[in-house]
């Protein structure tokens, strides 16, 4: 095995990173036909658009739907791991990074990986805002070579009753993953495409869809060196960071 794969795996021996929301996450979605692995590796379907500030957004069409997908990835250093997991778990930060989303909030779970979200976004007029109720999955996917969490979304409208303030979204669809490239190195990659309901013209929508990954990135990576989020520990996870309790030794050893 090579130093990088082994590396990977000792970020994500345990399920998940949490994110919990990682899912947290996003403003992103899986349709209930995802399976594990399908964040893709990128081929000659998808097309660069944009390079700036170590964030790279490809562009793939979808031939069933008027929309394009769109995936944003980026690689910063991040030495506590577990920092990443208490942005997630902070749903009222969530404005200040996650692109377009004006509110988050958790309205029921069955585990810690296992959680349903609703997100409201604050669209730039004459666009009516809109409402999404999630259901988010965490599944750790480990390979040979690879060792990752991917975090899927996807509708769950009968969670919540129709509220007459939001155009609720009709379709979302979209991953978020993370993975551990070693030396305290980790990669995020943003995925999503969404049907965004009511009258928004698909040009403009796939404007604000190029624009979230990017955007969602950047901040993404300076909220998590906060003071706030340092030194955090959760017992489902196994992760690298500060806040790790030591290992108590065995006894009879």
């Amino acid at each position: 095995m090579t130093r990088h794969a082994s590396a990977q795996r000792s970020f994500f021996s345990l399920s998940a990173v949490a994110w919990t929301a990682l899912a947290c996450c996003l403003m992103l979605a899986a349709p209930a036909g995802y399976a594990e692995g399908d964040l893709e590796a990128l081929d000659d379907s998808w097309r660069l658009v944009s390079d700036r500030n170590d964030i790279q957004v490809y562009m793939r069409h979808r031939d069933d739907t008027r929309l394009k997908t769109f995936r944003g990835v980026t690689r910063f250093t991040l030495t506590d791991q577990y920092a990443l997991v208490a942005v997630l778990n902070d749903y009222e930060a969530y404005p200040r990074w996650l692109h377009f989303v004006d509110s988050a909030e958790e309205i029921g779970r069955e585990s810690e990986l296992l959680r349903y979200l609703r997100f409201t976004t604050l669209l730039p007029w004459p666009l009516a805002n809109r409402e999404a109720v999630l259901r988010a999955d965490v599944r750790e996917i480990r390979s040979q070579d690879a060792q990752r969490v991917e975090v899927l979304l996807s509708n769950a409208p009968q969670r919540l009753p129709p509220n007459d303030d939001y155009i609720r979204f009709p379709e979302m669809q979209g991953i978020f993953g993370v993975s551990d490239l070693g030396h305290d190195t980790v990669e995020i990659t943003y995925q999503l495409v969404l049907d965004p309901g009511g009258y928004i013209p698909a040009w403009l929508a796939n404007i604000l869809l190029r624009d979230a990954p990017y955007f969602t990135l950047d901040r993404l990576r300076r909220i998590v060196k906060r003071p706030e989020y340092q030194g955090h520990y959760y017992d489902y996870l196994d992760l690298k960071g500060p806040g790790t309790p030591p290992v108590e030794a065995d006894p009879e050893t």
